[in-house]
């Protein structure tokens, strides 16, 4: 049977504005089912979504796409006081003008969304290799609002605040086909905010597969960690919503999006002396945990089956950076270092001057191998370094300059077992 469909433009009473009719557009469809829908439009699009009053599971529905099909998610984060059911984003890297739908059975009253989030905006990839989280728990290297939201309107409304007992874990559920993560984010706030009607993106922090770290919900003039959010079945007084770009159903989270994801927790859990082993009560689940994923207090199935089997181990690796973060002054052995060390990265300045600043010069193998860096004085005791920066084939160090002439030890571990330490003198 020839495809019969009704495609027409659904516009909101509100005239949209010029620059907002270039990011986020709807249309619907009544269509007969067993079909695939071919589609030009005029509108770019990088993400497309669909909703429905009627629909409330989209899974069986696909977009081809370069001769794959993707099917849709049904979106966990959807306003419960909605009329509408959402799917979640499928993205793309480059804007497309065609849609190409596999619709199984008869669909009526479905609604088309699409999303642009394309713009002139950096490439933050190398965002996570410029700095890493040094041992006082600081957060370095979170993209901001103004660097990710380039060119799209900014959110004007009334915060709120609140104080974080628990942190929130989940997953946008969107495709996993996607390098451009930027745009991602992009895409998610023009759904958030144009077509849910949300005042801004619903979530506190959102974190790449390549680990880089994203500032979600403006907070104006207040702390991004304590804005109240839009993520948590509409009771998110108390709670911090962390979102990891991807769909954790049916892909495994990378290693790097999962130290992304224990750098904001610890650094939030040092901040506000929160116990992440422990359980804190919560409107939706009296035994919620400190660190929880969405299904913890909600009917789904977010953060993802291969995120939420984690979030045990995550809890783990947290509570030790925190011993770390809290430069706790661990007894260790007082160990014999000869100055011509097993460590073939060297310390420069040696000895170090007034500055309390060194360089170690570290191969890029070893860059990536690292697992950490330990700086002790002659009784073992660790010290709590300032800053501690990566850069190109060298790792650059600060350190307090309360600290008192003598001789100090560096320590650093590597992913195949070896440890190696260096002799250094502060003058």
């Amino acid at each position: 049977m020839r495809l019969i469909f009704i495609l027409f433009l659904f516009f909101s009473s509100i005239q949209l504005k010029a620059q907002n009719e270039k990011i986020h557009t709807s249309f619907s469809l009544n269509l007969e089912g067993n079909q695939r829908l071919i589609q030009e439009t005029e509108f770019r699009f990088t993400a497309i979504a669909l909703k429905s009053q009627q629909i409330d599971d989209f899974s069986k529905i696909g977009f081809i796409y370069e001769s794959d099909t993707i099917y849709f998610m049904n979106d966990l984060h959807s306003n419960e006081d909605s009329d509408y059911s959402y799917s979640s984003l499928i993205h793309f890297n480059d804007p497309l003008k065609s849609i190409e739908l596999f619709i199984p059975e008869n669909q009526v009253n479905l609604e088309v969304v699409l999303i642009n989030g394309s713009g002139d905006y950096a490439n933050f990839s190398q965002r996570k290799n410029q700095s890493i989280q040094n041992n006082d728990c600081e957060l370095n290297g979170v993209v901001q609002q103004t660097e990710w939201r380039a060119g799209l309107p900014e959110p004007s409304y009334n915060r709120s605040f609140t104080t974080i007992e628990n942190m929130i874990v989940h997953h946008s559920a969107g495709s996993n086909n996607v390098s451009d993560f930027t745009q991602a984010v992009r895409d998610i706030y023009i759904l958030h905010t144009e077509e849910n009607g949300w005042s801004d993106i619903g979530y506190n922090y959102l974190i790449a597969p390549d680990g880089v770290v994203y500032a979600g919900r403006d907070p104006a003039n207040g702390e991004q960690d304590e804005v109240m959010g839009a993520h948590f079945c509409g009771s998110n007084s108390n709670v911090m919503g962390i979102c990891l770009l991807g769909n954790y159903e049916t892909a495994e989270p990378s290693s790097t999006m999962l130290e992304g994801l224990e750098e904001v927790l610890s650094w939030k859990a040092f901040k506000d002396q929160l116990n992440v082993l422990e359980n804190d009560p919560h409107p939706l689940n009296p035994n919620l945990g400190v660190i929880a994923g969405h299904k913890d207090g909600c009917n789904t199935l977010c953060p993802g089956t291969n995120v939420y089997e984690k979030l045990q181990d995550i809890r783990i690796n947290v509570d030790d950076q925190l011993s770390i973060c809290g430069g706790e002054e661990e007894e260790g052995p007082i160990v014999e270092i000869e100055i011509d060390s097993i460590l073939n990265q060297t310390i420069y300045p040696n000895p170090i001057k007034s500055d309390f600043s060194f360089s170690i010069n570290i191969s890029q193998r070893d860059q990536d191998d690292l697992q950490y860096i330990r700086v002790f004085n002659q009784e073992g005791k660790t010290i709590k370094w300032q800053n501690l920066y990566f850069s190109e084939n060298k790792i650059e160090v600060k350190l307090p300059e309360t600290l008192k002439p003598g001789i100090y030890f560096l320590q650093t571990s590597f992913k195949n077992g070896e440890e190696k330490s260096q002799r250094f003198l502060i003058l």
